[in-house]
């Protein structure tokens, strides 16, 4: 448990441990900005993670740095899709239920076993599905459709060259790429890779985000708050959806004692992470520590977001490295890590970016709007009912009952019950991979 008091980050870093001042000809400050203007930002100054080689079964979520290419055709040699017969398509071509044809029974094929013959034009091999093909055979005849009769197979049903077998490169060609680079593996890659012999890959290392908290108000989750306190909840949100979107939260605990604080703990963050999110630090008035601290060692590239409910959000850069200011209501830190945030983890994973999935439903009530603002509002969603939710500031209880979030945009005076709504689906957000946590 961190302890309110008492705790001092001189015991941790080096009190004159400065960092350099970013580059100079950083992006101006946006200002007002729109969520699309936050995200085209975000993306824009996101660094890449390093390419490392790793092991498949520990590859899961991991975005390939390399495309990954079959090192031979696949599955190697034609294969039956059917228990059967192995036929001369050709000898079949007259068969029917009526007038069957007879063919020589020659012998049966064992799988795991190549067939050591040819196969002779009128005669045919018992074949199970997936066993290899005898040489100049073409196709399998079903049981169905065939009956042994002594030394004879009676074939009914006629087939074509190809029917019921795959062909030695169907699977995949050698040197053909099987998955591109940007590609996030999932398990069934996983069990592609290992079927066609592919043990290793190279992926993009897991960034690694580091995570600050900062107000007076603040104390442990495991804490007990007095009067005018609350429990920080912050960095545990973030780092749940970090590990879900395929990133390495690194939390480093609550700055409590103002801007000195606030920037010695991002010193050390910023050496050890490739991005940092500051929670509780970005407000509408003389709180707002993290722009503060931000201007004192990089540059500050945006701040505040022109959508209702009003939401200040800063994004600085310091090093090379992304700093995201975030409000303190857990709410607006789990709106603005949803649509801005995933973009830079999976930016610097080197993934295509996924927007959240998406549905339609109706709108239970009227919602208001004003014109001259964007929204974002987190809704319920109730049997095909989009209901939206408190806008009240504090109610962690939002979080448990935030099914979706619907956009309202610039312009719009709202939207009327009955209408049809298109919702963001934040219960199928993709869960790449689990990462472990490091604690500070």
């Amino acid at each position: 448990m961190q302890k309110k008091k008492h705790i001092h980050t001189s015991d941790k870093i080096n009190q004159n441990h400065q960092i350099p001042q970013s580059r100079g000809d950083a992006t101006p400050s946006i200002g007002s900005a729109s969520i699309e203007d936050a995200v085209k930002l975000i993306r824009s100054i996101a660094p890449d993670t390093k390419i490392e080689t790793r092991y498949i079964d520990e590859s899961d979520g991991y975005t390939l740095g390399a495309p990954v290419v079959s090192k031979y055709d696949i599955p190697g040699f034609d294969r039956s899709t059917k228990d059967g017969f192995a036929v001369c398509a050709a000898d079949t071509q007259d068969a029917s239920p009526h007038s069957p044809v007879r063919l020589t029974f020659s012998g049966s094929i064992q799988n795991g076993f190549s067939p050591s013959h040819t196969l002779s034009r009128g005669t045919c091999m018992t074949i199970a599905t997936g066993g290899a093909l005898p040489n100049c055979s073409d196709a399998v005849v079903m049981h169905e459709h065939a009956h042994l009769n002594g030394s004879c197979v009676e074939i009914s049903c006629p087939v074509s060259p190809g029917d019921n077998i795959i062909r030695r490169d169907e699977d995949a060609q050698a040197g053909k790429i099987l998955f591109p680079e940007g590609r996030i593996l999932r398990p069934q890659d996983i069990g592609v890779l290992a079927g066609f012999g592919i043990c290793t890959v190279q992926v993009r290392a897991m960034p690694i985000i580091g995570i600050l908290s900062t107000g007076p108000e603040l104390v442990p989750a495991d804490g007990r708050p007095s009067r005018g306190e609350v429990r920080e909840t912050n960095s545990y949100l973030i780092s749940a959806l970090c590990r879900k979107l395929g990133a390495v939260p690194n939390r480093y605990g609550i700055a409590w004692e103002g801007s000195t604080d606030l920037s010695n703990m991002l010193c050390t963050a910023v050496s050890e992470c490739d991005a940092i999110i500051i929670s509780g630090g970005s407000a509408h008035d003389e709180r707002d520590r993290t722009a503060e601290v931000i201007s004192k060692h990089g540059a500050i590239l945006l701040s505040g977001l022109s959508i209702s409910p009003r939401k200040k959000m800063v994004i600085g850069e310091i090093q090379g490295k992304p700093i995201i200011g975030l409000p303190g209501h857990p709410a607006s830190v789990y709106l603005l890590l949803l649509l801005v945030v995933s973009n830079l983890i999976q930016v610097m994973k080197g993934s295509v970016t996924h927007g959240l999935l998406k549905e339609f439903g109706i709108a239970g009530i009227d919602i208001k709007a004003h014109p001259d603002r964007e929204y974002h509002i987190p809704v319920r969603i109730n049997e095909n009912q989009i209901i939206p939710l408190s806008r009240k500031a504090g109610l962690i209880s939002l979080l448990t009952h935030c099914d979706g979030i619907i956009h309202i945009p610039q312009g719009s005076k709202g939207v009327k019950k009955g209408e049809i709504l298109e919702v963001m689906d934040l219960t199928r957000i993709r869960s790449p991979n689990h990462s472990p946590v490091h604690e500070k």
